[in-house]
């Protein structure tokens, strides 16, 4: 029986068993979606985990300065208030810091008077960062600090005022309680000095007399700080005096007096809300003889105007 013969390349290829296509297919076909967005999700956990554990640095801008002094010592010139920091941490820790919170401490305690270059190193500096994060770098890295010793000082209270009283009305007095105040700061700003001025007062359209018990002292130099930072300022202002002449004011003899009771013509003077309203009848004018036996008058008013009439001239007019 004769024998066919198949060239190779005619053969035939051999054909997977049913069951190994079907694994495949469950396994790259069947609910393809699905199975995508599962691997998205977990391709974005672990991006996620591991970014967040990655080292990562920020710089952080305008962080403030703090000093710790020596005791009874003053900063006298002018460092720099602020920095610039970088820290370095975990992406998650660095997020929990509240970057208005940061403040850099500077030790400086051992120094004593005198100017000196301060390096703001890693021993130098504390800031209470949370753990795993650090910080890597500070500029500026130096600063000039000049110390000087602490003093206090008793300054005169300087009261400022501005403006004028309406016309027809006059200052008489203003005055301060306590009429000095303490301040404490590094001596060479303590004692440069002189008084402490306080706030201006305005006096326009002021009549009356008055009372400002929160006067602030405003002194200029911020080194300086105010023990007692404000006062109590009284402003005294009255009307401006006129003169009047009242005749016929009836004349009280006093006890020894050799004068007996008359009427005398009297100038008074006081502001005009008082004098324009009296007559003869609400006051009264008694005399009694001094140790040499000359007469002397002497004014009586009612209870609510004494101090603010005055006896400017007298002259008997009638004697019995």
């Amino acid at each position: 029986m004769p024998f066919s013969e198949t060239n190779e390349g005619q053969r035939r290829p051999a054909q997977r068993p049913h069951w190994v296509q079907r694994w495949l297919r469950e396994i790259f076909v069947q609910d393809l979606g699905l199975k995508v967005l599962a691997l998205l999700i977990s391709l974005a956990l672990w991006y996620g985990v591991t970014g967040q554990r990655a080292p990562t640095t920020i710089r952080v801008p305008r962080v403030p300065l703090n000093f710790r002094l020596p005791n009874n010592m003053e900063i006298s010139n002018e460092p720099r208030t602020e920095v610039e920091l970088t820290l370095t941490g975990s992406k998650r820790a660095l997020d929990a810091i509240n970057v208005r919170d940061l403040m850099v401490n500077v030790d400086v305690a051992e120094l004593t008077a005198g100017e000196h270059q301060v390096q703001l190193t890693p021993d130098r500096i504390a800031m209470g960062l949370p753990e795993g994060v650090r910080f890597g770098d500070v500029q500026p890295n130096s600063l000039v600090v000049t110390l000087e010793p602490r003093v206090e000082r008793d300054l005169e209270v300087e009261i400022r005022h501005a403006g004028n009283v309406p016309e027809g009305y006059e200052l008489h007095g203003i005055t301060a309680v306590p009429d000095k105040i303490k301040v404490r700061g590094p001596a060479s700003h303590v004692n440069a000095l002189e008084k402490a001025p306080t706030e201006i007062i305005r006096l326009d359209n002021r009549t009356e007399s008055f009372t400002n018990a929160q006067t602030v002292i405003q002194i200029d130099d911020k080194r300086v700080d105010l023990i007692d930072p404000v006062v109590s300022v009284h402003v005294d202002i009255e009307e401006r005096p006129i003169t009047r002449t009242f005749t016929n004011v009836p004349v009280q003899e006093m006890p020894g007096s050799q004068v007996s009771p008359g009427t005398a013509s009297v100038t008074l003077s006081g502001p005009p809300s008082l004098l324009n309203t009296m007559s003869q009848s609400d006051f009264q004018i008694a005399v009694e003889p001094d140790s040499g036996g000359a007469i002397t008058p002497r004014l009586i008013v009612p209870a609510d105007s004494p101090g603010r009439i005055k006896l400017v001239a007298f002259k008997f007019s009638g004697i019995r």
